[in-house]
């Protein structure tokens, strides 16, 4: 079971997030299907997962908040809703990975596909810091995922922050990134470039 289904079983609301993302799917040239949840590390898609003490710091870290941090884009949409803007967020997120995305040439040679999952902590300022692989299919699909995380902070995107009892926090994320290249119908062979 894929870190989706799981994840889309916890709750109503995060249920409905899911299937946006599902029927949204976005992909590249090489048709990499990027599976974006963004989930804290509470949920049990990532129970599996070891979480990492929260780097040593006075402010805390929080795995879930009253408002879950977005990614940006979508704060200024006219009378739209939080929930509105939160589907618009994982959307523009979809859309981010997707255009800067490239599958590893190791990993296109080798026809390696899987699922990647990048932790990683948007802080109360919205800056994304300590990226980390939790899980890597391996021949660098998830140094990529990491790759596009770390890139966020190069260049200076800021997400909406979360929060907790009406005050910005630190809030602790894994993103699953599937890497799958298509394949022929036909011939079942991967296309070249």
């Amino acid at each position: 079971m894929s870190a989706y289904d799981q994840f889309a079983g916890t709750d109503g609301q995060i249920a409905g997030f899911y299937e946006f993302c599902r029927m949204n799917r976005t992909s590249t040239s090489w048709a990499i299907l990027i599976l974006v949840a963004i989930m804290g590390t509470g949920v049990p898609a990532c129970q599996s997962q070891e979480t990492p003490p929260a780097p040593s710091s006075d402010r805390q870290v929080v795995d879930k908040a009253e408002v879950m941090p977005r990614f940006p884009g979508c704060e200024d949409l006219a009378g739209a809703d939080d929930m509105a803007k939160y589907r618009c967020s994982i959307q523009m997120l979809m859309d981010y990975l997707g255009r800067d995305l490239t599958y590893p040439p190791e990993a296109k040679a080798k026809e390696t596909s899987g699922e990647a999952v990048v932790q990683f902590i948007v802080k109360e300022d919205g800056q994304v810091e300590f990226v980390e692989i939790v899980r890597d299919p391996g021949d660098g699909l998830g140094e990529e995922a990491a790759r596009l995380v770390r890139q966020m902070a190069e260049k200076n995107i800021r997400w909406r922050p979360g929060y907790k009892d009406g005050k910005p926090v630190a809030v602790r994320f894994n993103l699953p990134v599937a890497f799958q290249l298509p394949r022929d119908p036909d011939t079942g062979k991967i296309p070249e470039d």
